[in-house]
């Protein structure tokens, strides 16, 4: 058997404060060859903050880098790519006539990353990059890790607790965010140091109970962010991927610099006033962190958006197992989220289960995807919590704690998604007098109809909560859908209730549903 050609492919991110391409040749997620890398400084983030909006003039300049890229691909024939933006894109309230207007002058079609992808994508590549690095350092770094990833926009929080993720917290407190609260004149007062650690601290205090619990051993750095301050300490991240920092080697770097103004920073390290402006907040954030939560060692990682996304993007085109293993990290931390609340664990197994033989027993030919099925997991997972708000309308609470909640691993769109489900777990047709279907996109709606039809057949299954259908199997027959199992118990509830569920299962996906006692 020949070998499998390997993905060639671009990855295009229009961030904040550069405009960067990537072009590799992926074979896994432990073979991945640059082509090309390229970058390019903009200021486009900081008028975003500042004003709101992207000038016109802003983006005609855009359109012509992006176009310039494009002749990029072409030079080296490459066929297939992304272009990503983030935060940039995110807050410009001319969003929409900014990416109409890239797609008619350059042909991109750009998809905008919400706040928990950009962090799950920059996630994915650093915990794999750092477990790589701790396994050849013969894990001197310990097993219990604090990511700590700062944008213009945001900081994402996340911890792994001995090889599981276990929690994550997206704090908007970016750079551009803290700066764009106070005033030129503010920035530029010799009080504004201590203003700021006090701002931040106020913000970001209450974490620290429930990631202290974790016995952390090493805070990672990463971001842009974080190569800015690794070259105050003298360490070029652009050289070499990963940097070991002492905590007290970090905190004289803090005392001296934390309270420089950024024209201050500007003049001692010769650096622009882009870099500069970040500075104050980064080290302020850092220092706020390892204050709270002592550690044995502080790692920076060069790891950025573009390389990162590119990464992601191969292990999505291939099916890499890396990724169904971040996958299965996901729902693990979406368990510990539901158990905040309300959750009932074996319940909430045997569903998914359940929900498993169903989709495969269609082998594809319901529309559904791995990416739907691991969506209706997470509903699952979280359709009870409502009820720790109260048990009526806890289908309501439970719509609206899903949608407040950044849940790692999925888009805005997808959470809408399980949100939708869990609203309507046991009544009520999904219609557009309801906000929690309205809002969904047409495509969106589609594929909500056929996870909640599943989900309330599964729900309909373990409605006693006594796991009595053993041994599942599900086959499709002629126009029916076949549901197989074994019991020693009654399983007339599940009969019942089942026979009632079915009429959506039936309207949706077009034929009948049975359930059958081998």
């Amino acid at each position: 058997m020949s070998e499998q050609k390997p993905l060639i492919y671009g990855i295009i991110h229009i961030g904040s404060s550069n405009l960067s391409l990537r072009i590799v040749e992926y074979k896994n997620v432990n073979e991945v060859r640059v082509i090309e890398s390229v970058r390019k400084d903009t200021n486009f983030g900081e008028e975003v903050f500042n004003h709101k909006n992207l000038s016109f003039a802003s983006i005609r300049k855009l359109c012509r880098m992006l176009n310039g890229l494009k002749q990029l691909l072409s030079d080296y024939q490459v066929k297939v790519y992304a272009a990503y933006a983030t935060a940039v894109f995110r807050e410009a309230d001319n969003c929409r006539s900014i990416l109409d207007l890239i797609r008619v002058k350059t042909g991109f079609n750009v998809q905008v990353v919400d706040m928990p992808q950009e962090i799950y994508f920059k996630h994915f590549g650093l915990s794999y990059q750092l477990k790589q690095y701790n396994r050849a350092a013969n894990e001197r770094l310990g097993k219990n890790f604090l990511f700590v990833d700062i944008t213009s926009g945001c900081v994402g929080l996340t911890v792994w607790e001995k090889g599981s993720l276990c929690y994550q917290h997206n704090v908007h407190i970016g750079t551009l965010r803290l700066l764009e609260t106070f005033t030129t004149n503010q920035r530029e007062s010799r009080y504004f140091p201590e203003a700021l650690a006090e701002y931040i601290h106020a913000i970001m205090e209450p974490l620290w109970v429930s990631i202290r619990k974790y016995d952390i051993d090493t805070v990672v750095l990463s971001g842009r962010e974080a190569r800015i301050v690794a070259m105050l300490l003298h360490h070029d991240l652009d050289r070499r991927d990963i940097a070991e920092v002492k905590p007290q080697e970090f905190g004289k770097v803090y005392d001296e610099v934390g309270k420089f103004s950024t024209s201050m920073i500007m003049q001692k390290y010769h650096i622009s006033e882009a870099w500069a402006l970040t500075v104050s907040p980064t080290l302020h954030i850092y220092q706020e962190i390892l204050n709270a939560i002592p550690v044995k060692h502080v790692v920076m990682m060069g790891m950025t958006f573009v390389r990162s996304a590119s990464l992601f993007y191969g292990a999505q085109k291939t099916n890499d197992p890396a990724l169904a293993y971040m996958r299965a990290q996901n729902l693990e931390l979406t368990r510990s989220i539901a158990a905040d609340y309300y959750y009932e664990p074996v319940h909430a197994k045997a569903m998914e289960l359940y929900s498993k033989v169903i989709v495969q027993a269609f082998d594809r030919g319901n529309g559904l995807n791995d990416r739907d099925e691991f969506l209706l997991r997470m509903a699952i997972i979280l359709y009870q919590i409502g009820k720790y708000v109260n048990l009526l309308g806890s289908s309501m609470q439970a719509w609206n704690m899903v949608r407040g909640t950044d849940i790692f691993g999925i888009s805005d769109r997808e959470k809408d998604i399980v949100a939708c489900i869990v609203y309507y777990d046991h009544k009520g047709i999904p219609n557009d007098d309801d906000e929690p279907f309205r809002i969904l996109s047409d495509e969106s709606k589609m594929t909500a109809l056929k996870l909640i039809a599943i989900f309330r057949l599964v729900r309909a299954m373990d409605m006693s909560r006594k796991q009595k259908l053993k041994d599942l199997s599900a086959h499709i027959s002629g126009d029916a859908l076949v549901i197989e199992y074994e019991s020693s118990e009654d399983t007339a509830l599940e009969t019942w209730l089942f026979n009632k569920e079915k009429t959506m299962f039936e309207t949706v996906f077009g034929m009948e549903a049975k359930l059958e006692r081998r």
